[in-house]
């Protein structure tokens, strides 16, 4: 049994795999303070819902963005799961290619999810990740990740929409607009932002095609859904693709 763990910046994932497939999987948000026997409560508690302890787990493969971290995960995995973790780096895998000047500077996940992308549809594909920030990845047709952009995430921007902007009422919830040209402020706040968004990543889909030729769009993330309903750019939702790029790593020992 494996557990994946992706630490991002605002949430941290975890999968639980048995006979090569994710059964379960859950989150929590990320913060810097969470210690590793908190860590290793939370784990066990999960683990004991579903049937399972501890010691059933037989590695841990993590992909972090979150560098300070590190020492509650090992903590974890030294304490509770008496494993060493295996932390995936985008430039030492040795399943992709990487084209970045500086392979170092590439985020694990972004890399990772790369990964399995390309495993799914062995072609050029573009991943749009909705996290804090909102990656494109671009894998080429023989399997090279060959850069991206990065732009402010979605929640990013609406908050300091909402902090800057202090008589606009802050929104804890998005939803399916109704219209571009809104008549009240609360959905006006909407369709701007998830329009807006989708505008932006039909736009940059637009500008990478030209560059990189067609390619496959799909999109994962907590948003990933929301906005794809608003475009027609992004012809996939994958939810878990750093899990299964996590996996695929694992499984051929190329971490």
């Amino acid at each position: 049994m494996i557990l994946t763990m992706d630490v991002g910046n605002t949430n941290l994932k975890f999968g639980l795999w048995t006979n090569g497939q994710m059964d379960y999987n859950w989150r929590i948000n990320t913060r810097l303070s969470t210690s590793g026997d908190e860590l290793g409560l939370m784990v066990e508690s999960f683990l004991r819902l579903q049937g399972y302890a501890l010691k059933d787990v037989d590695d841990l493969v993590v992909a972090s963005v979150v560098l300070p971290m590190r020492p509650a995960i090992e903590r974890l995995g030294a304490r509770y799961l008496g494993k060493t973790p295996i932390f995936v780096e985008a430039h030492s895998q040795k399943i992709m290619p990487i084209c970045y000047h500086d392979p170092r500077e590439v985020g694990a996940d972004r890399v990772v999810g790369g990964i399995a992308a390309y495993r799914r549809f062995r072609n050029s594909v573009v991943v749009v990740d909705f996290g804090t920030a909102t990656t494109f990845d671009c894998i080429s047709q023989s399997g090279e990740y060959l850069g991206g952009s990065i732009s402010p995430g979605f929640r990013l921007s609406a908050d300091a929409l909402f902090d800057r902007a202090r008589r606009l009422p802050k929104l804890e919830q998005f939803f399916k607009p109704e219209a571009a040209v809104a008549r009240d402020t609360v959905h006006s706040l909407n369709s701007g932002l998830v329009m807006g968004y989708a505008g932006l990543v039909e736009g940059m889909v637009s500008r990478i095609s030209k560059e990189i030729g067609q390619a496959k769009v799909v999109a994962t993330g907590g948003l990933a859904a929301l906005i794809a309903g608003e475009t027609s750019v992004i012809e996939e939702i994958l939810p878990n693709l750093t899990m299964e790029g996590l996996k695929i790593i694992y499984d051929e020992k190329a971490y």
